[in-house]
């Protein structure tokens, strides 16, 4: 060929490729529209519900008239006074928390404790330990008429060491055993990575182990701390179940308790309700400000590359008080509460005498056999498995706009999808409960509605845990796709997908199982026919069949160990490939 052929020839494919990328561009900016579209409506549509129920004087779908009384009732002895409750119990829960958490991170990863892989492990078990079940397992153990209170009492003859689990101090205790394992996981980053360098040189001069943790570690770890305090605030304070279960039979109110009782008990209050919602979403959104200051502001060079680990602080006379903290966690807030939820599920009638109990199968037996567990198995999975698809896809989607392509308006999507995190599980509930009284979509009152529910309110995790691995995939792979010819499409397809893949397998199965126990989003939209497992177990609580209640938590339970136990073997396999 001539090159006066080639000429034409290559102006000819330089016109058709440039025609097809601007094609496929076009078809980007469609679905960043449609995206943007879809995020904005999910997240703004119960938030706007919410503020206009809190100006209405009426129940959602009735007519009433505008009022600024809801937001007067805020200012109530009784709403201030659950405020106050609602923010002692925040504080003391995750003051508690970040020193129980940071302790066990500490001497699994920083000492030569030797059985920190078994204790890694069980801490990761109890982190996917749903909250309603640990609540309802405590109650079963420390309720007046429950099994600690027999065994003191009735058995060791020491009626003054009993115990009341409904108090304040028994949702502060619960909520600690909950939470432990959030800050053991968001610490052990940082401990891990944390340079040895600096201690090293501490310890050089000649400091103690213990001068070292309190000048050298723990001042690394600051910021680390208080971000961690700050996260571990806002899922307290924002926690249904446990103050639910709880605090509502030892009338201790939080605001997310007071929400539930003034929409679900007469008289119903429904625009105070909105406005207790608010107040609970500005104070966690204001939380979260904090939080992002924090992470912001907080940059201490940590992470050199210029040494090796630390060598393993000898434990000497701590060693049994290292065993006793980390030992002592595992039972109280895994092994203990599933021993009792089992024994409880096979008893015919509760006794706290073990040997007193006619034990029997009935009650696993049950769930086989009732059309209302089966289909609240069903509803569930349904739930999970389509809603954490439908959240990964747009948790993707988030991701790939707002840290690769950043089309125009990008920072909006960025921060609309990102504030379900602010607003509580209960809250959004509330919101969308008034949303879809007024909007002429048959919702209400379907599985629909849940799963929006639940992929509006986790689809922050979805696309913090993709984005968090998009931006270590380096741009250059993909113009390296595009200088081979490959369009924007392809490139995405062949090079960015493959290689994110690990963390949307792992979005996926996250949000399948904070699908599969979560209650807070659901406990106002659910109906007979739409009941999932975390409701179905809420519901036999409150009737008090604990034996039903209980072998629905232990098989639930088991199946979210069992999804867990998946992931850790999925991820790593395809992080191999």
């Amino acid at each position: 060929m001539t090159d006066k052929a080639i000429v034409p020839a290559a102006s000819e494919f330089a016109t058709h490729y440039a025609q097809r990328r601007s094609s496929q561009d076009r078809l980007l900016h469609g679905v960043y529209a449609a995206t943007f579209v879809v995020v904005v409506l999910l997240v703004t549509i119960p938030i706007a519900a919410l503020i206009y129920g809190s100006l209405r004087t009426s129940a959602p779908g009735n007519p009433g008239e505008w009022t600024l009384r809801n937001y007067a009732g805020l200012f109530t002895e009784g709403v201030l006074a659950t405020m106050g409750t609602t923010l002692w119990i925040g504080l003391v829960s995750s003051a508690f928390c970040i020193v129980v958490g940071t302790a066990i991170a500490l001497v699994v990863h920083r000492t030569d404790f030797k059985y920190g892989k078994f204790v890694n492990a069980a801490v990761g078990l109890a982190f996917y330990f749903p909250s309603f079940i640990l609540a309802m397992a405590w109650i079963i153990i420390g309720a007046p008429g429950g099994i600690y209170n027999a065994v003191v009492d009735g058995i060791l003859g020491m009626p003054w060491a009993r115990a009341d689990i409904y108090t304040a101090l028994g949702i502060v205790f619960v909520m600690v055993l909950h939470q432990v394992p959030f800050v053991y996981l968001t610490m052990s980053g940082p401990i891990v990575s944390m340079d040895a360098i600096y201690e090293e040189a501490a310890r050089t001069s000649g400091a103690k182990p213990h001068v070292v943790l309190y000048r050298v570690t723990l001042p690394l770890l600051s910021y680390s701390l208080i971000s961690s305090f700050i996260l571990t605030f806002i899922i307290t304070i924002e926690q249904f179940a446990i103050p639910a279960l709880i605090g509502i039979p030892g009338q201790v109110t939080m605001l997310a308790t007071q929400l539930y009782l003034l929409v679900r008990f007469s008289p119903a209050d429904y625009g105070l309700a909105a406005a207790v919602g608010l107040a609970l979403s500005a104070i966690t959104g204001t939380a979260i400000w904090a939080q992002r200051r924090v992470t912001r502001a907080g940059r201490l060079t940590t992470i050199t590359g210029k040494a090796g680990r630390v060598a393993p602080i000898p434990l000497g006379g701590w060693k049994w008080a290292a065993y006793a903290l980390c030992f002592g966690f595992v039972f109280l807030g895994l092994v203990l509460p599933m021993v009792m939820l089992i024994y409880t599920s096979l008893l015919k009638w509760f006794t706290a005498n073990p040997f007193a109990g006619m034990y029997t199968l009935r009650n696993y037996a049950f769930i086989w056999e009732s059309a209302s567990a089966l289909r609240s198995f069903w509803n569930t999975l349904v739930v999970s498995g389509i809603g954490a698809a439908i959240g990964v896809v747009l948790g993707l989607l988030c991701a790939y706009f707002t840290l690769r392509l950043k089309p125009k308006g990008y920072r909006a999507l960025d921060l609309v999808a990102s504030l379900p995190f602010g607003v509580p599980g209960v809250v959004l509930g509330l919101g969308l409960l008034w949303a879809y009284a007024y909007l002429p979509i048959p919702l209400y009152g379907t599985l629909a509605v849940i799963i929006v529910a639940f992929v509006t309110r986790f689809l922050p995790y979805a696309t913090e845990t993709i984005g968090g691995q998009l931006v270590q995939i380096d741009k250059s792979l993909e113009e390296a796709a595009w200088v081979g010819g490959a369009t924007r499409l392809q490139s995405v397809f062949k090079v960015l997908l493959p290689l994110a893949r690990p963390s949307v397998q792992s979005a996926y199965f996250l949000l399948f199982m904070a699908f599969f126990r979560e209650i807070s989003s659901a406990i106002l939209l659910y109906s007979a026919s739409t009941q999932v497992i975390s409701i179905s177990i809420w519901a036999f609580f409150e009737q008090a069949n604990w034996g039903l209640a209980s072998s629905l938590s232990v098989v639930a339970t088991l199946i979210i160990f069992a999804a867990m136990s998946l992931i850790t073997w999925l991820v790593p396999t395809a992080r191999r490939r």
